[in-house]
C-alpha cells in the first residue's frame, strides 16, 4: 500500500505543475490567467501547501511554523502577502484535487478497495455549518433566524465510502438549498458500482426515480418513516417482512421531475422493495431498496447493510470536532469554500495513510486480546507540517513511512457492542472555541 500511496502523491504533485503550465487550467483555477506568472517569495505551490497545512491558529504563527518546519527555509513574508496570493486561487482547485485523489485511490488500490458483494457502500448525509457573521457571507450563504437572532449558516452534503473511509464527493452550499434538491443536482457523482444508503430524511418518489433512471441505475437502501405513504402504512400493519410494490408520483414530485428535465405522469409507477427490520430496542423500521433479487439480497442482510451508514455520522463528527471545519482561516466566501474543500482533501489523505497502516496493524492485533485502531485525532495532528513535506520532498515514501510509524504509535481499542443514548450538546458559538470533554484538540 505504500507503493500505491507514493504513486497517488506523485499524481497529486503533477496536478499542481500542470495548472501552472496549461493556459486552460490557469483560466479555470485562477481569477486571472496572468496570476502567479511573476516570481515572488510565495508562489502558487507554496500558497497551496500552506493552505492544506490545516490553518487553525494565528496566521502569523502558522506562516512561521510552515516556513520553519514545513519548508525548512530561513525566510519570512507577511500575512497580507499570503492573503493576496490565496485570493487568486479558486476553490475548484481543491475540489478537482480531491476528485483526482479519489480516482487514483480506486486505480492504484484495485483489489484492496473494500466492497460489499462487489459494491462500494456510499452513505449519503447532510449537515449544516456555522459561518462568520459578515455581510458578504450572509448575503451568499443565507441565515437561519428566529425572532431574536439570525445566524449565518451553510448546507453541506457528503457522499462517504463507509468501508474505505473516503469522501467521494462533498459540497458546501447556501442554507436555502435542501438536501434532496442538492442530491438531485449531484446524483451523477454517486459511483456506478455502488449502493447508496440514506437516512429517513431523504426518501421521495423524486429521488427513487432519479436513482433508477440514470444512464446506469444507482442501487440504494433508504430508511423511511413508517407513515411515508399509504403503501408503507399497509406494510407496517401487515405480517409481511419483505414485499415489492409500486409507488406512484404526487403532483409535487411530477412538478419537481419536470424541472429536472423528466416528463412523468401520475400513472408512472416505480417498483420498490420494502423490508422490515427490528432494532435492538424492539422498534420496527422500514427500508426501501431497488435490490430486487431476493436470492442474492436476502431479507436478513438489510439490517446490517443499513447499519453501515453510521460511518458517515462518525465522519461528520470527525469533520466538525477534530478537523474543526467550522473554524475558518478567513472571513470571506472564497476563504470558507477553500477551507472546506481543503478539509475534505486532508481527511481523505489521512484515510489513505490509515490504509497504509493496515498490514502492520493486523500484526499488532494478532498479538493482543482487544482489536485496536488508529486514533484519528492524534493522527491528524501528526500530519501538521509533515503533509507539506509529502509534496516537496523528491521521495515521498520517506515521509509516508514516518507518518505510518507515528500513526501506529497512537492506537485505541475497539470496543464492539457499545451503545449509549445520543446526547445533543449545544456548543457556544459566541466567544472562544469550546472544547468538549471527550477530546482535546490536536491541530
Amino acid at each position: 500500500m505504500v507503493t500505491a500511496n507514493v504513486k497517488i502523491i506523485d499524481e497529486l504533485k503533477s496536478f499542481l505543475t500542470i495548472i501552472l503550465s496549461d493556459s486552460e487550467f490557469k483560466e479555470l483555477c485562477f481569477e486571472r490567467k496572468e496570476d502567479f506568472s511573476r516570481k515572488r517569495k510565495i508562489g502558487f505551490s507554496e500558497t497551496v501547501f500552506l493552505m492544506v497545512n490545516m490553518i487553525k491558529r494565528s496566521l502569523k504563527i502558522e506562516i512561521q511554523d510552515f516556513l520553519e518546519y514545513g519548508l525548512g527555509k530561513k525566510m519570512s513574508y507577511t500575512k497580507m502577502a499570503f492573503v493576496l496570493q490565496r485570493k487568486k486561487i479558486k476553490s475548484i482547485v481543491f475540489e478537482v484535487w480531491n476528485h483526482l485523489l479519489v480516482k487514483n485511490f480506486h486505480h492504484y488500490y484495485q483489489d484492496n478497495v473494500k466492497k460489499w458483494n462487489d459494491f462500494l457502500l456510499i452513505a449519503v448525509d447532510g449537515t449544516t455549518a456555522y459561518l462568520v457573521d459578515k455581510p458578504e457571507v450572509k448575503n451568499y450563504f443565507g441565515v437561519q433566524k428566529n425572532q431574536y437572532v439570525e445566524v449565518p449558516m451553510a448546507r453541506i452534503i457528503k457522499f462517504y465510502d463507509v468501508l474505505n473511509n473516503i469522501t467521494i464527493f462533498s459540497k458546501i452550499l447556501p442554507i436555502t438549498h435542501g438536501e434532496q434538491s442538492i442530491l438531485s443536482t449531484y446524483i451523477n457523482h454517486i459511483p456506478k458500482d455502488s449502493i447508496s444508503i440514506y437516512d429517513r430524511g431523504f426518501p421521495s418518489y423524486l429521488l427513487i426515480y432519479l436513482l433508477n433512471n440514470q444512464e446506469t441505475t444507482r442501487h440504494f437502501v433508504m430508511r423511511c418513516k413508517v407513515d411515508f405513504n399509504h403503501k408503507v402504512k399497509e406494510f407496517v400493519a401487515s405480517n409481511q417482512k419483505d414485499v415489492i410494490v409500486d409507488f406512484f408520483p404526487t403532483s409535487d414530485a411530477i412538478k419537481k421531475l419536470y424541472n429536472c428535465g423528466y416528463h412523468v405522469t401520475k400513472d408512472l409507477a416505480i417498483k420498490v422493495r420494502m423490508v422490515k427490520v427490528t432494532l435492538e430496542t424492539g422498534v420496527t423500521e422500514v427500508l426501501l431498496t431497488n435490490l430486487y433479487d431476493e436470492d442474492k439480497f436476502k431479507t436478513s442482510c438489510f439490517k446490517e447493510l443499513y447499519f453501515k451508514r453510521w460511518g458517515v455520522e462518525t465522519s461528520i463528527n470527525f469533520d466538525k470536532n477534530l478537523l474543526q471545519i467550522e473554524e475558518f482561516s478567513g472571513q470571506s466566501v472564497k476563504t470558507i469554500e477553500q477551507d472546506f474543500y481543503i478539509s475534505i482533501f486532508v481527511l481523505n489523505l489521512q484515510s489513505l495513510l490509515e490504509k497504509q497502516c493496515e498490514p502492520e496493524l493486523e500484526k499488532i492485533n494478532n498479538e493482543r486480546k482487544l482489536k485496536y485502531k488508529i486514533n484519528k485525532n492524534i493522527s491528524i495532528g501528526s500530519m501538521k507540517n509533515r503533509i507539506v513535506k509529502l509534496f516537496i520532498v523528491e521521495n515521498s515514501e520517506i515521509i509516508l513511512i514516518e507518518l505510518q510509524n507515528l500513526f501506529l504509535e497512537s492506537l485505541e481499542p475497539i470496543r464492539p457492542g457499545r451503545s449509549a443514548p445520543r446526547v445533543f450538546k449545544k456548543i457556544k458559538k459566541k466567544g472562544k472555541f469550546k472544547t468538549l470533554t471527550n477530546y482535546k484538540r490536536a491541530i
